[in-house]
């Protein structure tokens, strides 16, 4: 019974030792996987850090681009309103340019009032003494009379047309320039003072045509 007893001991003391190995083989297997993993979240970590910065960067320039492109915006907006300010102050003085002129008289219409006064002399000439009075007082007077009218009012409707449609093209508009409206407003107003004065020549009501007194007067 003795012998038995070592023999099992024996047996017991040998098998340990080759059973070691292989536990320890395992352990070795396993606990590799745990400095694996915080390697790989390490550098995951520094791999977001990394990425941050470039995001940021990206992040700057996309909003770099867009106030570039909101400054370019403002650039056009402010020259095209630069274009239609320089357009509508030109039509604006263009009107009240037309409608003094419709008021004043302008070389033209005296020119060509001129012209009548020396056709009705031309006629009343080659007439002689076959033409009455009146005739002779309407030819000299009265016809470059209202052709000068004619002519004013012609300039005078010009302004009336020019500033009122200048007038409905900026009332959309409440950006334009307020010099450029009230100008345009001058314009309208001289040119309906200008068509009555007009008026008022053609038809004679500010000043009668002259009369010849007969001979029995």
């Amino acid at each position: 019974m003795a012998t038995e007893s070592t023999k099992t001991t024996q047996t017991t003391t040998e098998k340990s030792p080759a059973d070691e190995p292989a536990d320890e083989a395992v352990a070795e297997k396993e606990t590799p996987a745990r400095p694996a993993d915080g390697l790989r979240g390490k550098e995951a970590a520094d791999a977001d850090a990394d990425n941050a910065p470039r995001a940021a960067d990206d992040d700057a320039d996309a909003h770099d681009g867009d106030g570039d492109d909101e400054a370019g915006l403002d650039a056009q907006d402010r020259a095209a309103g630069r274009r239609s300010d320089w357009a509508g102050g030109a039509f604006a003085v263009v009107s009240a340019g037309l409608g003094l002129a419709s008021l004043t008289g302008t070389s033209f219409s005296e020119m060509l009032r001129e012209r009548k006064s020396l056709l009705g002399q031309i006629k009343s000439n080659a007439q002689g003494s076959g033409g009455s009075a009146a005739d002779q007082v309407n030819a000299l007077y009265g016809a470059p009379w209202h052709t000068a009218a004619v002519v004013n009012g012609i300039f005078a409707v010009l302004a009336l047309v020019v500033g009122g449609l200048l007038l409905a093209t900026l009332s959309g508009r409440p950006e334009a320039r307020g010099w450029v409206k009230a100008v345009a407003l001058g314009g309208v107003v001289l040119g309906l003072i200008g068509l009555v004065v007009a008026g008022g020549m053609y038809f004679d009501l500010f000043a009668a045509q002259p009369e010849v007194p007969s001979a029995g007067q």
